[in-house]
């Protein structure tokens, strides 16, 4: 009896620190029933929290399930090397910011609203030329 009673009490205080660890890093699964907009909050919801990494997983899986809408591609996008940025990962926000620009080139104006074509570009003029190398 007391023996169960100690295993029933080393079960409860692993299975409590297991939930409290795995409360801090769980994660939502996406799929294509998703929307757009849940995605975004999951993204800024883990960015928020310091989970940059599962911040641009959730990017990706924006563009991968919505990106044929340029509107969503494009912030996607953005957003994605705006983390790249903070993270001073230089070479691949670049990308990023020169990707959204490209496309905002390429259609008539007026076509997306101009908000991510504008943020990409303060953005990309924040990098310092210097540090634009292929080993970022």
């Amino acid at each position: 009896m007391k023996h169960s009673r100690i295993l029933t009490s080393t079960f409860l205080a692993v299975s409590v620190a297991v939930m409290a660890f795995t409360g801090c890093t769980t994660t939502q699964t996406v799929t294509a029933e998703t929307s757009d907009r849940e995605i975004v909050q999951l993204a800024q919801t883990a960015y928020d929290k310091g989970n940059e990494k599962l911040a641009i997983s959730y990017y990706e899986q924006l563009i991968m399930y919505y990106g044929q809408d340029l509107s969503i591609y494009v912030e996607g996008k953005y957003e994605i090397g705006h983390i790249y940025l903070k993270q001073k990962k230089y070479t691949q926000a670049a990308e990023c910011f020169m990707d959204v620009i490209s496309i905002y080139d390429s259609l008539p104006v007026g076509t997306l609203p101009g908000t991510f074509k504008k943020l990409s570009q303060n953005d990309l003029a924040k990098i310092p030329a210097n540090k634009l190398t292929k080993s970022n």
